[in-house]
């Protein structure tokens, strides 16, 4: 699974073990996997989290817990239950991700954005939205720009309403990508 240089690649190498190769200074290994739920280490720190709306930290290692804060990676999606999708039943945003301080990178697909309003991110760099609900666009504007480290939005269709007033308001450094093959 190589995208870029921040994605990571998958080697299986000798005893079937996985590791993960960010590049020349980053080696990293899966510490976790369970159903749904992966996360992925540097060091034994947690680097990066792929997960459902259903993730519960207490199914995680003590050890794992207790540095889940230095994650900068989460990967969220709603589930994977074709009976919710198909009812177009969006998921609210979990409050856990406060707790992740240095979180620069977040990735949601099917939820209700109106649960940004809780989140406060300091170093929020990247946010990619997907199969997104969106009802309160004034607020989610003005909750979007309280992240101030926020560079980069990429989106599906479900946000270009949201991305286009965005876009009318915001005169900083943000840069959007529309996602193709959007869902």
């Amino acid at each position: 699974m190589e995208k870029d240089n921040n994605e990571g690649r998958s080697i299986i190498k000798g005893s079937g073990f996985l590791r993960v190769n960010w590049g020349d200074e980053k080696n990293g290994s899966v510490l976790f996997f369970q159903g749904d739920t992966v996360l992925l280490g540097i060091c034994s720190i947690p680097f990066a989290l792929y997960t459902t709306a259903r993730f519960d930290k207490n199914t995680l290692p003590n050890e794992h817990v207790k540095n889940l804060y230095q994650l900068e990676k989460l990967c969220l999606t709603g589930d994977y239950s074709s009976i919710r999708v198909k009812e177009n039943r969006p998921y609210e945003i979990p409050l856990w991700i406060n707790d992740l301080e240095n979180l620069s990178f977040l990735y949601l697909d099917h939820f209700d954005l109106s649960g940004l309003t809780n989140l406060r991110i300091q170093n929020l760099k990247t946010l990619v939205l997907k199969n997104a609900h969106i009802i309160d666009i004034p607020n989610l504007l003005i909750e979007i720009l309280t992240f101030k480290n926020l560079t980069h939005i990429a989106y599906d269709k479900s946000c270009i309403p949201l991305i286009d007033q965005l876009r009318e308001h915001h005169t900083g450094e943000i840069t959007f990508e529309l996602l193709d093959g959007s869902s």
